[in-house]
């Protein structure tokens, strides 16, 4: 991990118990990333970006512009996708029993954070 990104990501990851996050690029490449040992961020961050591509889609079929966060729940695992501007996404990943309220909150309190660490690069 480098700089403050990657400090303000393994500060996220200490306040909730998050089992991984990311900063990813449109083009599908980790920028930064904390998880747990085995977790494998490269595919998860890849895969988040289509999920970045249908939000964007979404919003434009509904004329509502781009969403402000998109909340997919697995059965053993929460994924929440926040975009940080046009080109970056963060991909929090959770144990399915975490309460998305407070996954939420946290990930609210630290996305200015994360994002003034994305534009410091």
């Amino acid at each position: 991990m480098t700089g403050s990104l990657g400090q303000a990501l393994q500060a996220l990851r200490d306040a909730s118990g998050l089992l991984m996050v990311s900063v990813v690029g449109a083009d599908g490449l980790v920028v930064e990333a904390a998880a747990d040992p085995g977790v494998d961020v490269e595919s998860l961050s890849a895969m988040a970006v289509s999920g970045l591509l249908m939000m964007d889609a979404l919003g434009q079929e509904l004329e509502e512009g781009s969403a402000r966060q998109a909340i997919l729940e697995y059965g053993e695992s929460v994924v929440i996708l926040t975009p940080l501007d046009d080109d970056l996404l963060l991909v929090t990943v959770a144990r399915g029993d975490f309460n998305l309220g407070r996954m939420r909150l946290i990930i609210r309190r630290f996305v200015d954070q994360i994002s003034s660490a994305v534009a410091a690069i």
